[in-house]
């Protein structure tokens, strides 16, 4: 099953916005997206970035896998989703 299944689909406009949903510095979002596969695009290369919450949150589950081991809790984690309460 996909993310997009889980919730809801919101596309996110500009670097302050994606930044502020993945917790990163606003200046490094050319090389997350050149250099860590960050899913974040310009229309015809101009303009605002645009990423999907969806992808973005993708992202960060690769992060995590990428430069944590994987534990049970991560594994845990990861099924229960992002909004659950347990």
């Amino acid at each position: 099953m996909n993310q997009a299944s889980l919730q809801e689909v919101v596309c996110f406009k500009g670097k302050e916005e994606i930044c502020g949903f993945i917790r990163e510095d606003v200046n490094q979002l050319g090389y997350l997206v050149e250099h860590e596969n960050l899913p974040a695009w310009k229309r015809n290369g101009k303009g605002p970035w645009r990423a999907l919450n969806v992808d973005l949150y993708d992202w960060m589950i690769y992060q995590r896998k990428k430069y944590l081991k994987e534990t049970p809790g991560n594994l845990a984690a990861e099924k229960r989703g992002p909004l659950s309460d347990s």
